[in-house]
């Protein structure tokens, strides 16, 4: 039988037993079918791994179409919402499930799919290099970042939750090893992830990653399903270079270098795919050192808005433009944001660098995508040396450093703090000047020799 040219089938039926041969994107069978069961091979476009499942859960003994075999060239396999080139698929039935090989570029490795309930699933990859199923289908940079933008815009409503259909607690417990795991462009080194079932969803009891600069772990939780799903996750991060861990997450432009920590934690309704900025309830806390807020242009990587100092350098800097115009070099950014009611609120939120010290206090509206916000700039005198000297190092740097410093130091010394106002849209943010300290007085003139005081 000939179904176009996707899928050839040859069966025979012998002392109550049937056997079937299927070959996908063909319009031939080249070989004999099996004594029972169903054998399938040959190639297929695209392949929904979830779909597929469900074929593997016949015994390896039973009589009927129960799966003998799997042996598929996929040009496009779907799995954990990513999209996987050039794999090829093999499936066969064993004493206690299926064992499931996978060999492509990006997805290299082996799962078992047990066939008692209650039993891991259990897996060992060699790479796994994870890129969404969007990105991979060639979505633009600028379609990429719509749904960044509106995940906190509930003014049109809730959009839809992909994990509405998927009841947590019917899914196995997992039991995975990834050697080489890589998200999107950043390589988050060997991963370990462990989960058990609970009365009305999962629990990750252990994700750890393990990498030469970064060191991550996440747990939390999902409960329950539609309406009544509810989502935590807790993430540890240790990284020996935060801005390239967020270039290689796609959040690059904003922070170059950086070592030091993040501490998250945060619950939103329905599943790990349902996640909403405007409906996130938890915090962020911040500790790194030794980097340099890149500039940026205002609008750009806006979603945490309490961070615009990043993006408003022209307008905050001491209207130094010419020094700061390749960012701003600080030594420590530490403090926490706390999320609630549509809202991020900064906590000692503070920037220390060379040249200045800046902290950040208010909130963003992550529904109404609008800042209420003060920002204070409190110049440190002499400071323009090591600021310089960063973006133009080696003597040459040291150079005009030194140049710098002699020009502005009278300035930076009588110059008092500034407070700046930020409010109204992330995509145009007004800064206005709310406030200035007075300028320390210079010393009197000493009387000349001889004059009567």
């Amino acid at each position: 039988m000939v179904l176009g040219e996707r899928v050839a089938l040859r069966a025979r039926s012998r002392g109550g037993r049937t056997g079937v041969l299927a070959v996908l994107g063909s319009d031939r069978v080249g070989g004999a079918p099996p004594d029972s069961g169903l054998r399938i091979a040959g190639r297929a476009p695209a392949l929904d791994a979830a779909e597929w499942v469900g074929l593997f859960g016949g015994s390896a003994a039973g009589d009927g179409l129960s799966l003998r075999e799997v042996d598929l060239a996929v040009d496009r396999l779907q799995m954990l919402g990513a999209a996987f080139p050039d794999v090829r698929v093999r499936a066969r039935p064993e004493r206690r499930g299926t064992r499931v090989e996978l060999q492509g570029p990006a997805l290299a490795g082996a799962l078992s799919i047990p066939r008692a309930d209650g039993e891991a699933l259990s897996g060992h990859f060699q790479r796994l290099y994870w890129r969404s199923a969007g990105a991979a289908s060639g979505v633009d940079g600028a379609d990429a970042e719509r749904p960044a933008e509106s995940a906190g815009h509930a003014v049109a409503g809730k959009a839809p939750d992909a994990g509405d259909s998927v009841d947590p607690a019917a899914i196995p417990p997992l039991a995975l090893v990834v050697e080489d795991l890589r998200v999107a462009d950043a390589a988050l080194g060997r991963m370990e992830l462990r989960t058990r079932p609970t009365g009305n969803g999962l629990a990750v009891d252990t994700m750890q990653l393990r990498s030469p600069r970064h060191s991550i772990d996440l747990g939390g939780s999902w409960q329950g399903r539609g309406g009544a799903a509810r989502t935590r996750l807790d993430v540890d991060v240790d990284s020996q270079d935060i801005g390239a861990l967020l270039a290689g997450l796609g959040l690059g432009g904003r922070l170059d270098g950086g070592a030091g920590t993040a501490r998250f934690e945060g619950t939103w309704p329905g599943s790990p795919a349902g996640f909403q900025l405007g409906e996130l309830e938890g915090s962020l806390a911040l500790a790194v050192k030794d980097g340099r807020l890149i500039e940026v242009e205002p609008g750009a990587g806006r979603v945490l808005g309490l961070l615009s100092v990043a993006e408003l350098p022209r307008r905050l800097m001491l209207d130094f433009r010419d020094f700061f115009s390749r960012g701003f070099v600080f030594n420590r950014i530490g403090g926490t944001l706390r999320f609630g009611d549509g809202l991020a609120r900064s906590e000692e939120l503070v920037i220390d660098g060379a040249a200045a010290e800046i902290r950040i206090e208010g909130s963003a509206d992550l529904r109404a995508r609008t800042y209420d916000q003060v920002i204070e700039v409190h110049p440190r005198t002499g400071g323009l040396l090591t600021a310089v000297g960063a973006l133009t190092a080696g003597p040459v740097g040291a150079a005009v450093g030194a140049v710098a410093n002699a020009m502005f130091e009278k300035p930076l010394g009588r110059m008092g703090a500034r407070s700046y106002h930020v409010t109204g849209s992330w995509k145009d943010p007004q800064v206005v000047v709310a406030q200035r300290e007075p300028a320390a007085q210079p010393d009197a003139d000493p009387p000349a020799a001889g004059s009567r005081p």
